[in-house]
């Protein structure tokens, strides 16, 4: 449901790094909000040299925009941009110069073709598509199987 995208300098990131990064959201995001980590997407792009100006001066930075869903509290999204900014320095070794989260209305958007539930409403919506995930995961779809998988695991610490 939450997408991260992460926008950085060509040569900043290691294919490890960008493994630990993405660990880090995923835990984050989920410790959290409570969201499985099969729903967690957080995509990389790196930039060429001068593509980013800041004060009209080309600079090489890092950034990461979070689009989570709305209904977040202001606390929950400081917890977020806290923890993201406290892993990303300590795997990367500087700061992200830009961290920032983006409210997405659960009614405008759709994971796998699958309208997003309302923040709280998840095992209701869980509930209400079960059968078309267990249907994609026997299909062989690896999205719906690791997301049954996670909810297994959720489910047996309950």
């Amino acid at each position: 449901m939450p997408l991260y995208v992460i926008e950085h300098p060509k040569t900043l990131l290691t294919k490890q790094q960008k493994e630990r990064v993405c660990k880090e959201i995923t835990n984050i995001h989920c410790t959290v909000t409570g969201a499985l980590p099969a729903l967690v997407n957080v995509v990389f792009h790196s930039t060429d040299d001068n593509v980013e100006f800041i004060n009209n001066k080309p600079r090489h930075k890092a950034r990461i925009i979070g689009h989570i869903r709305a209904g977040r509290s202001a606390e929950s999204k400081e917890s977020l941009i806290s923890q993201i900014n406290n892993a990303w320095m300590t795997i990367v070794g500087e700061r992200c110069h830009l961290i920032g989260l983006n409210d997405v209305n659960p009614e405008n958007a759709a994971e796998d073709g699958i309208m997003l539930p309302a923040a709280g409403e998840e095992m209701e919506w869980l509930e209400r598509n079960h059968k078309i995930f267990e249907e994609r995961a026997e299909k062989g779809e690896e999205t719906s199987r690791d997301f049954l998988a996670d909810l297994k695991a959720m489910q047996s610490k309950l």
